[in-house]
């Protein structure tokens, strides 16, 4: 988004459903992985300069992970930023499979509705229930599809899927919570990391 010609290219969308899961360098750095030389607060901006010339909605995703984002510091400079951006909705998700670095965990149901009450938003709402998840205007049959014929050629990482279908892995993460809620693919754990396979294989 901090790119002009990538926002003049999306400008025309009803819908735009950007990431932001930290408001400081070194917990951006921690849970999302940049190249070392990437800044948040350039990121930041141009979500800020994105909303002054979009028309259309912009749903905000936070990804929350205990641990990493989750402290009280962080959740409010995230809360002064978010004010800055001006997002149509804030969504609260969070890890609901085996996380790619081992003793992730999740936050708890309690834990996100307690960031609800921190906020000073009136449209943050909590995503994270899998069942919920097909049901969102944002979710795609033809990427669920496209995921599901990767996993069949082959067992992949979401690093894998990332790479091979160029979904950012908050994106992936929805989708993957589906089909394993619906049985259709399991994770097994191997060397390499956490791999999603058909169900049954």
């Amino acid at each position: 988004m901090f790119d002009a010609k990538v926002r003049e290219e999306i400008k025309e969308a009803d819908v735009v459903l950007p990431s932001l899961d930290a408001a400081t360098n070194a917990v951006f750095h921690k849970i999302n992985r940049p190249v070392p030389e990437f800044d948040i607060d350039k990121y930041i901006q141009g979500l800020i300069d994105f909303r002054k010339e979009f028309n259309g909605k912009i749903w905000l995703e936070i990804f929350i992970l205990p641990e990493y984002n989750l402290e009280e510091a962080e959740l409010k400079e995230l809360e002064q930023k978010i004010a800055e951006i001006n997002p149509d909705s804030i969504q609260l998700n969070t890890l609901d499979r085996p996380g790619v670095v081992a003793n992730l965990h999740s936050a708890s149901r309690k834990e996100l509705e307690k960031i609800v009450g921190l906020w000073n938003f009136k449209n943050v709402e909590i995503i994270s229930a899998v069942a919920q998840r097909k049901n969102i205007p944002s979710y795609r049959s033809d990427a669920e599809t496209a995921i599901l014929e990767t996993i069949s050629r082959r067992p992949c990482t979401i690093e894998d899927l990332m790479k091979i279908l160029g979904i950012h892995i908050n994106e992936i993460n929805k989708y993957l919570a589906v089909l394993e809620d619906e049985k259709k693919i399991e994770t097994i754990r191997q060397e390499r990391g956490v791999f999603y396979q058909i169900c049954g294989r």
